[in-house]
């Protein structure tokens, strides 16, 4: 895995219009379905071994891909939201409560964390199969983890943090922090979404073999 070729790669004016239009909407809700979307297809893409990104013709598709996408993320963050849920009930009610209310949104974080740990592969999952129930077979998806746990771990941790400055950027005046936010935002992911199938292709859970193995061709510049 190469992703110093691939960030070069993103970078070719021939594509790179198209991911920093999915950054732009980002933050816009019912039209970041298309952003999603479109990730779902670039990793689909990486997977055979493409070269390039989806073009943004077939924008119906797109969206339902995001729209998709979005249920699997629902269903893996419903466990932190609901403590958030129930920690700011609590709050709400008196002071005694609302210090074991606290107590639940403060595990609500961490519950988040742990929970959005395995999206990386059950989006991969997806992507791969096009098949809902496959991205919530929690069992496959941890056997495949543990497989190429260094470097999963590693590019979780990276991608946090690097997502954690995305939001202080946000903080920057007249909405300027705001795009570049956004924009910065969707390219992380769009990293990230290499970087993790890629780990994907290595693991049983894909169908696929690497390019290596099968000579297939990766990105270059």
């Amino acid at each position: 895995m190469d992703i110093v070729s691939f960030v070069r790669f993103t970078f070719n004016t021939r594509y790179m219009t198209r991911w920093i239009y999915g950054g732009l909407i980002l933050y816009i809700p019912v039209a970041n379905f298309f952003s999603f979307g479109f990730l779902a297809k670039a990793s689909r893409l990486f997977i055979i071994g493409g070269i390039g990104f989806p073009t943004w013709q077939d924008r119906y598709d797109t969206w339902i891909e995001g729209i998709k996408l979005l249920f699997i993320f629902i269903l893996y963050g419903a466990i932190p939201f609901f403590m958030f849920s129930c920690g700011f009930f609590l709050t709400t009610l008196t002071s005694f409560t609302a210090f074991f209310g606290n107590i639940i949104i403060t595990l609500s974080y961490a519950a988040l964390i742990i929970c959005s740990f395995f999206l990386p592969f059950a989006f991969a999952t997806y992507a791969e199969k096009m098949d809902f129930r496959k991205a919530l077979e929690f069992e496959n998806i941890i056997q495949g983890i543990k497989e190429v746990f260094i470097e999963y771990v590693a590019g979780y941790i990276v991608t946090l943090v690097l997502l954690y400055i995305c939001k202080l950027i946000i903080r920057i005046p007249y909405f300027i922090g705001f795009i570049l936010s956004s924009v910065f935002t969707y390219y992380i992911f769009l990293v990230a979404t290499y970087y993790f199938t890629e780990l994907y292709k290595k693991t049983t859970l894909s169908a696929i073999v690497m390019p290596e193995e099968s000579g297939a061709e990766t990105p270059e510049t």
